[in-house]
């Protein structure tokens, strides 16, 4: 027997604290400024030599940010414990609500830096002379151990696949545990570091772009693969109000689905996309007029951008609310990106700003929309959807609404 939903209306989850560690702002202030000044972090690779791709670009943090933990943690662990120790500190929880926090983080390759460290020698290497310990540290798991430990959580832990839309289900996975008692907060979001095979996939797909990401221009040639962490605190709303915490934004449904139609390729008509935003609005009883904005996945590859509009307009029709692209700035941060959307869209909804889709050029007739080209855009903002697409059909979006 199906369980039906949990109400929005009668068990509301709130967001009441953000954390980022990004390539265009370490903190949620540094990175709304960046998104809105059009700040690019799109450089010359340095994680490694990619000159043998014929593509050597990236958005990477800058190599001197100083991160949690140690030498001795994984990167993609660092980069959340980074962000979440932000989200943290801003909630100021006192030491037994922290304890008692739960975690829930999204990844699309796991912590890829041990066995990306090895070299031929290893590779070739006997059993015996295998470091085991990196290769058990390996796995998507240790993530949300390295974190938990480094900042002190201990209400249980979720560690989510999803792809490139792992961070939007991380946190639609923390608002159902919220919504059912399950626990009083979760701290839940994205994080992947910046990966030599998940560079070599993209690549040997001819989906990098060769200069810059342009999501939605007729001149758009594909994504920048980057990196990063952002953390959402996520409470009951009974939670916030009984420790004072004023909420940023009230999470209002989400929608999961999947394709199953291709490994990388979307599906023609963007199916499970039309299903995972129709879901979503449907849980938060919302109709298509009432959406304000709609943060896109967005990649800047040819296939994704015009497949997303094609969903856009089965699910909005005439309504056709403003649609834009944070990754032209970001680079696509696999399990990262949508946690960093929704940043991004808490924020718009508390500063009434419209982020816009940088590098835009000239219009593609199958990418037509309102992508609030190249300037932010003042708007009144009461509902927002984060949407989210990845490789093997996964889709996930998330409504959120102004805390008032």
């Amino acid at each position: 027997m199906e369980l039906p939903s949990p109400s929005a209306e009668t068990a509301p989850a709130v967001v009441t604290a953000l954390g980022v560690a990004s390539p265009i702002g370490i903190g949620p202030e540094d990175f709304w400024a960046s998104l809105l000044s059009g700040a690019d972090a799109a450089g010359p690779v340095r994680a490694f030599d990619a000159s043998a791709f014929g593509v050597d670009i990236g958005c990477e943090l800058d190599p001197d940010t100083a991160l949690a933990g140690s030498a001795q943690t994984g990167r993609a662990a660092r980069l959340a414990a980074t962000a979440g120790a932000q989200a943290l500190g801003h909630a100021g929880l006192s030491a037994s609500q922290r304890a008692a926090t739960a975690l829930c983080v999204g990844t699309t390759m796991g912590e890829a830096c041990w066995l990306e460290s090895w070299g031929a020698e290893l590779l070739d290497a006997p059993e015996d002379r295998l470091p085991a310990d990196e290769l058990l540290r390996s796995g998507p798991d240790q993530i949300g151990s390295d974190v938990a430990e480094l900042l002190g959580l201990h209400g249980g832990r979720t560690v989510v696949g999803g792809a490139c839309a792992a961070g939007n289900y991380a946190i639609s996975r923390a608002m159902d545990l919220v919504r059912l008692g399950r626990a009083e907060r979760v701290l839940a979001g994205g994080t992947d570091s910046f990966s030599r095979v998940a560079y070599t996939g993209f690549a040997s797909l001819g989906a990098l772009a060769r200069n810059a990401c342009r999501p939605f221009s007729a001149d758009r040639e594909g994504l920048v693969l980057g990196e990063g962490a952002a953390m959402l605190l996520i409470e009951s709303v009974d939670a916030a109000r009984a420790r004072g915490a004023a909420p940023l934004a009230r999470l209002a449904g989400a929608g999961l689905s999947c394709d199953a139609h291709h490994i990388v390729s979307p599906h023609p008509e963007g199916d499970g996309v039309v299903r995972a935003l129709r879901g979503a609005l449907a849980e938060a009883s919302a109709g298509s007029g009432d959406v304000d904005w709609v943060c896109a996945h967005g990649t800047g590859t040819r296939a994704n951008d015009a497949r997303e509009v094609r969903a856009a307009g089965s699910v909005f029709g005439s309504d056709r609310p403003p649609m834009s692209s944070i990754k032209a700035l970001t680079g696509h941060c696999l399990g990262a990106s949508s946690a960093f959307e929704a940043v991004a869209c808490v924020l718009a909804l508390q500063r009434q700003v419209i982020p816009p889709t940088w590098n835009f050029g000239a219009t593609d007739p199958d990418c037509d929309w309102d992508v609030v080209p190249s300037a932010p855009r003042q708007a009144s903002l009461t509902t927002v959807v984060n949407n989210a697409s990845a490789f093997g059909g996964a889709n996930a979006a998330v409504v959120l609404r102004r805390a008032d």
